[in-house]
C-alpha cells in the first residue's frame, strides 16, 4: 500500500498541469493562419478580431460590413456598397492564397431584406461565376457598425 501526503498529492497534480499546458496552448486558431491585410492592422488589434482565419485549406472570412455608397436610389446606393464589401472580401481571400471563385458559403445580415436582396443577388452574380454558392441571407434589426446596412461573411475552399 503505498501512502500519500497532501503535499505529493499536490505536486503531482502540479506536474500533470504543466506537462498539459503545451496542449492548452495549441488549440486550432493557434496553429492556423490568421490573414490581416495591412488596411486592416489597427482594426485586427483594436477590435481583437482578424479579417480571416485559414485552417487547412478552408479560409473563413468575417462579416464585412456594407454601406450605402454615392449618390442616386436606393437601389443603386445599395449595388454600389454590396460591390464594394464583395471586393474587400476578394482582397482579403487573395491575401490567403484564394479568389471569390474558391467561396462556397456566404451567409448575409440585411437590416432591410426584402429591399436588398434582389439587388444583392444580382451584384453577386456579376461579380461571382457560376456554379453559385451556398447562401443564407437572415434579416437583422442592427449590425455592429450603425451605418451599415449588410454585414456579408463567406467560407472559402482552396484546392
Amino acid at each position: 500500500m503505498i501512502k500519500t501526503t497532501k503535499c505529493s498529492l499536490f505536486f503531482g497534480l502540479l506536474l500533470v498541469l504543466a506537462l498539459s499546458l503545451p496542449a492548452f496552448a495549441e488549440g486550432s486558431r493557434q496553429k492556423a493562419e490568421i490573414i490581416v491585410p495591412e488596411e486592416a492592422k489597427s482594426s485586427y488589434e483594436t477590435w481583437g478580431y482578424a479579417p480571416a482565419v485559414k485552417a487547412g485549406n478552408t479560409i473563413y472570412v468575417s462579416g464585412v460590413v456594407s454601406f450605402l455608397e454615392g449618390e442616386g436610389s436606393y437601389e443603386e446606393r445599395y449595388a454600389r456598397g454590396f460591390k464594394t464589401a464583395l471586393n474587400w472580401i476578394e482582397k482579403v481571400l487573395n491575401e490567403g492564397g484564394a479568389s471569390l471563385d474558391d467561396v462556397v458559403d456566404i451567409t448575409s445580415f440585411h437590416t432591410d431584406l426584402q429591399r436588398q436582396l434582389d439587388v444583392a443577388i444580382r451584384v453577386r452574380m456579376e461579380i461571382m461565376s457560376p456554379p453559385h454558392p451556398a447562401w443564407t441571407a437572415v434579416g437583422t434589426t442592427a449590425l455592429a457598425t450603425p451605418d451599415g446596412v449588410t454585414e456579408i461573411k463567406v467560407v472559402a475552399v482552396v484546392q
